[in-house]
Parts: structure tokens; C-alpha cells; sequence
């Protein structure tokens, strides 16, 4: 199981532009476009239990509906324990997201299609089964109990890769920051969860 975030800084929003691993390294040319699509989802407790994810079909023809849902309650319940504000759930991207992380295991290019639906930042969990989307968002939100991300809650609102203590990419401490940071921050207010039809990774992307 490895994680990896990535994001742009076209229009000064996201990270610096580079993805990380926990398992190595992998790189992002970062480009992105703005989009404006979106759809509103219920707020999640403020628990911070992550949500369980039901493996049942999905409803309209999409077999992973009940993951999608899941995956973004999971998210705003996360979110909901720092006190930040529900993401709503990007449905117009999420065919895109499918598409993206399809190519991107299929060539074992993590963030090698980043930006084409128009994202500003991403989460991949590669190596996984789909349906533990739990275990990875855990990983991920676990990330902030670094002692290189205990600066990264004062830049929520306006991310710089510039942010004390907090090592988005790794490059600095090894301890890679950017997937709480992704997760975290309050400039994105937008996410899709996208699956892989080969089957093994799975992405989140973030717009604000």
C-alpha cells in the first residue's frame, strides 16, 4: 500500500507541484484547469470515524456509487474533527477521475494524467483493493501526528509550500505532509473520488 499527493499552483492554490510516496518518489508536470461543476452532499458527523463502505451496486449504472458516496462522507467526517467546512462531491469529474487513475495504473504513472479534470491538487492510493477506502484515508488524515506537519493546520487557509513545519512533498524530513494537507484545507471546497478499472488504485481530486 502506498500514498501519494500532488498538487498545482497555476492560479496559486495547492502544494508545490510535485507527487510524493510513501514508497518512493513519483513526479507531476502539475498542470491544471479551473472547472466550475459541482454537486452538494450531506455533511458528515463530527465524530471523525471513517465511514463504512458498502460493496453493493451502485444505483444509475454506476457499480461504484455506494464508494463514491462513501469515500466523501468519510472525507467531510475527517474534516469535521478540525472544524472544517463540508466538501460537496464533484460529480461532474468523477467519470474523468475513473479515466485518470484507469490510464495511470495501467502505465504505473502515478499523477501521470494529473490536472486533465481540471483539479488542483490529488490523493492516490496505489496497491490497495478499492473498496478499503477507510484504511487509506486513515493513512492519509494520520499524516498530521508528524512532527514535520505540525505547521500544517496554519496554512488551511492559504497553502504555501513555504509553510513552517510542514514538508509537503517529504523532500525535506521524509515525512510526507501533502495528503492531510489535500484533505485538510479549507481553499479546496470540492472533491471526486475516482476508481481504477484495472483495479487496484483509487484517487481523490480536490478544486476549490
Amino acid at each position: 500500500l502506498a500514498l501519494a499527493a500532488c498538487s498545482s499552483r497555476d492560479d496559486g492554490w495547492g502544494g508545490n507541484g510535485s507527487g510524493t510516496s510513501f514508497n518512493g518518489n513519483s513526479n507531476s508536470n502539475g498542470n491544471s484547469n479551473s472547472s466550475d461543476s459541482e454537486t452538494s452532499t450531506a455533511s458528515g458527523s463530527p465524530t471523525g470515524s471513517t465511514s463504512t463502505i458498502s460493496t453493493s451496486s451502485g444505483v444509475g449504472g454506476d457499480p461504484t456509487e455506494a464508494l463514491r458516496a462513501a469515500c466523501i462522507d468519510a472525507i467531510i467526517e475527517l474534516r469535521a474533527t478540525k472544524g472544517r467546512p463540508a466538501l460537496t462531491r464533484w460529480t461532474a469529474t468523477e467519470s474523468c477521475s475513473d479515466q485518470q487513475v484507469t490510464s495511470d495504473e495501467s502505465n504505473n504513472t502515478p499523477f501521470g494524467s494529473f490536472g486533465s479534470c481540471g483539479e488542483k491538487g490529488q490523493n492516490l492510493c496505489m496497491g490497495a483493493n478499492i473498496r478499503d477506502i477507510s484504511t487509506c484515508l486513515s493513512l492519509m488524515w494520520a499524516q498530521k501526528d508528524q512532527a514535520a506537519c505540525s505547521g500544517c493546520d496554519a496554512c488551511a487557509d492559504t497553502y504555501t509550500p513555504n509553510c513552517p513545519s510542514c514538508d509537503f512533498s517529504g523532500s525535506q524530513s521524509g515525512q510526507v505532509c501533502g495528503n492531510y494537507v489535500n484533505l485538510s484545507a479549507n481553499y479546496f471546497t470540492k472533491a471526486a473520488c475516482g476508481f481504477s478499472a484495472v483495479g487496484g488504485w483509487w484517487l481523490i481530486n480536490f478544486d476549490h
